[in-house]
């Protein structure tokens, strides 16, 4: 008598990861988010008056790591898409973690004031760092977001734990900048840049750890030449409309939250007002991104971009209006929930235009990651260089220029809305 047949195992749909691996690649975003925001919206503040470099030394120190760690972001790209070997992303993070947690520990730990240039290595190494787990765990996003609705859901989980990792910058903001002694106040900086490089290191280990399950397999080297990958990027429509806004989204719109230690200072007279500001701002992202994920359902990524402008133009307006009564939290409320809908549907946008390049035939990953990244941060450091120069020009005699308004208060209020205005016009030439 033939044995029976065995029954066969369920076959798992493997299109949708499982729920576990979204959250632990979402994690990797904890990390990330405590190094740029620390980046973004303290350290040109930490340089300058901690350090006592120059202004303008300072912002062409970070617009020049940003703008390189943008060029390589895309050599990086290419490199990892032409050789495609088995877990080159894992490696990336890899190798980046612990080099980016231990420099960003070493910035504020190092005496800034004695030794300035063992502090500018510092920023260096962690850029370095920064850029190679970047491009590692970004670049894993293709491959968890495998459906439209996939790509809108890990956006939001991502952005949920970024909004964490902003939070706990305000947190640890509100307290160090109210510290009196400087002395104090320094050992409270490297504690502090303690734990934020422990938390990128064991959060963007962990993203590692769960996309490692992923097949890789399908993943076949690139052999084209560089100039006819980019070329067929350049066709891609919706990929080329993705870069435009994120050069638009990441010059112009955040440097209000960039300017919030100088803002503090010039019109509360308190730089420590930035951390319940910047605190204020991210627990409304982090409230706010069910409601965006809902509606990212119903509604296309386009008209989420849309509203999520709309919004920010609207907030940024009430705080002006609000500016010689003393701007309260509405205003940093709704900028909040505008940075959530437009971060979650520009990447959302970004997966959802890379898969579908390669259904076509594109046959790359890494690349349109690797240009993305760096177009979003050669126009961060444009911004910041815009920044600098509005702290630079922050004196009386070219306030009295300005008929007394302040250079900083000018370049935080006006550009944002001028950044939400084009990403708009852009928009509207561009079917839903």
């Amino acid at each position: 008598m033939a044995a029976p047949l065995p029954t066969p195992a369920p076959i798992r749909d493997e299109s949708v990861p499982r729920r576990g691996i979204n959250l632990g690649y979402a994690a990797g975003n904890l990390g990330k988010s405590v190094v740029w925001t620390t980046f973004e919206s303290f350290l040109l503040f930490y340089l300058v008056t901690a350090a006592h470099l120059p202004p303008l030394w300072a912002g062409a120190l970070l617009s020049g790591m940003m703008f390189w760690d943008a060029c390589a972001d895309v050599v990086v790209g290419h490199l990892v898409d032409r050789y495609a070997r088995p877990d080159l992303l894992g490696r990336l993070i890899q190798i980046g973690a612990p080099l980016c947690g231990l420099a960003f520990w070493a910035i504020f730990a190092i005496p800034a004031r004695s030794h300035p240039l063992l502090v500018v290595a510092a920023v260096a190494a962690c850029r370095i760092g920064y850029t190679l787990c970047d491009i590692g765990h970004n670049t894993l996003l293709v491959r968890v977001a495998t459906t439209a609705r996939n790509a809108s859901m890990v956006s939001g989980l991502r952005l949920v734990f970024s909004a964490i990792g902003a939070g706990l910058v305000g947190l640890a903001s509100s307290y160090l900048l109210a510290v009196p002694r400087a002395m104090e106040r320094h050992t409270a900086f490297g504690l502090c840049a303690l734990g934020g490089g422990l938390l990128y290191l064991a959060t963007l280990t962990l993203a590692r750890h769960v996309t490692s399950t992923l097949p890789f397999a399908s993943v076949a080297p690139v052999r084209a030449s560089s100039a006819a990958l980019l070329t067929r990027l350049w066709r891609n429509h919706a990929y080329r409309r993705v870069l435009m806004l994120i050069a638009i989204q990441s010059s112009l719109i955040p440097i209000f939250s960039r300017a919030l230690p100088f803002f503090g200072t010039v019109v509360h007279g308190d730089a420590a007002w930035a951390g319940p500001a910047l605190s204020t701002m991210t627990l409304a992202q982090a409230l706010s991104l069910p409601g965006w994920i809902l509606l990212s359902q119903r509604c296309s990524s386009q008209t989420v971009l849309r509203l999520a402008y709309g919004f920010m133009v609207a907030g940024v307006a009430l705080l002006g209006w609000q500016l010689d009564k003393g701007a309260g939290l509405a205003p940093l409320i709704v900028i909040g929930i505008a940075n959530a809908g437009a971060n979650m549907a520009i990447w959302a946008l970004l997966a959802r235009s890379i898969r579908a390049g390669k259904d076509e035939g594109g046959g790359s990953e890494a690349l349109p990651i690797g240009l993305f990244l760096a177009t979003l941060k050669g126009a961060a450091g444009v911004g910041g260089a815009i920044l600098s120069i509005a702290v630079a020009l922050q004196d009386g005699a070219c306030t009295a220029c300005l008929g007394g308004i302040s250079p900083i208060v000018v370049a935080a209020l006006a550009l944002p809305v001028l950044g939400c205005v084009s990403c708009l016009l852009l928009l509207r030439r561009t079917p839903a």
